[in-house]
């Protein structure tokens, strides 16, 4: 009876430590996975603050070299700019001429974008990414410039900048779209713009809302190459809104001086609803 009782004890034992192993080992394994939910929480948290921080620094030293060639376009001097002096300039901030440049026929481009619109984005991605990532300071914008040098001297020249963005259409559809930029455009002689008002002017400045209902806001100048036509108020831009995380950037902050030019012009243009965006 005795054994008997004893053997009972015995396999109520090994019972109980079974059941306390099962769940000692179910414990564990839970705690791994709760560490492993953790770990792998914090390296996502840990990529996405990294490719924010990436992205803003590449934003903000873009802007940077963005700023330089304006501030260089602003002192060069249109009216006696030659081969020599626009070569400089443009190289100075990244451009390199075409293999058949020459002195008598030259064009020079020059692209400074943030890393968004490199990467090819499509779909639900591009969507999430370009209508999330401006609440946080992460705009997609380029600078474009392109000089055109012609028997020796600048012929013309264009530079414009502007920020991608998607709107909603419908429920479920989405465009791009530019929703605002600046370009300054110089010529030889007013009769060389063909496609704005600055026939018989040497400066001007206009509003664009595009045509063919083209979601566009573009603030423009053309300026006329002489040697009495100052381009420092066309090449005042100021960059620094694209990188706020609040608000989107106004005409008078990108373009100060020309808003303030467009502002001040008489009759019905300088009224224009669109003027405060």
């Amino acid at each position: 009876m005795c054994w008997e009782l004893g053997t009972q004890g015995l396999s109520a034992g090994s019972r109980l430590f079974e059941v306390t192993d099962i769940h000692s080992e179910e414990t564990h394994t839970r705690r791994r996975f709760r560490a492993a939910l953790r770990w792998l929480a914090g390296l996502i948290l840990i990529a996405i603050a990294g490719s924010w921080l990436f992205l803003y620094i590449d934003s903000v030293y873009q802007r940077r070299r963005a700023e330089s060639l304006f501030a260089d376009l602003k002192s060069l001097d249109f009216s006696t700019a030659g081969f020599t002096e626009v070569r400089d300039t443009m190289v100075r901030n990244g451009a390199r001429p075409g293999a058949t440049c020459n002195p008598q026929n030259c064009t020079f481009r020059l692209q400074i974008m943030t890393q968004l619109p490199r990467i090819p984005l499509l779909g639900r991605k591009a969507i999430f990414l370009y209508t999330t990532l401006p609440y946080i300071g992460l705009r997609s914008w380029v600078v474009y410039a392109q000089f055109d040098v012609r028997d020796g001297k600048l012929d013309k020249s264009a530079a414009i900048v502007w920020e991608y963005r998607m709107e909603r259409v419908d429920y479920n559809a989405y465009r791009q779209l530019i929703p605002l930029g600046y370009g300054v455009e110089t010529q030889r002689d007013a009769a060389s713009f063909e496609h704005r008002p600055c026939r018989g002017q040497e400066y001007q400045v206009s509003v664009s809302h595009g045509v063919f209902k083209i979601p566009l806001d573009v603030l423009g100048t053309c300026v006329v190459q002489s040697a009495g036509t100052s381009v420092k108020r066309a090449f005042d831009v100021h960059l620094s809104c694209l990188n706020n995380p609040f608000r989107n950037c106004r005409f008078n902050e990108l373009a100060p001086s020309a808003w303030a030019d467009y502002s001040a012009m008489d009759g019905t243009e300088a009224r224009d609803p669109y003027k405060y965006r």
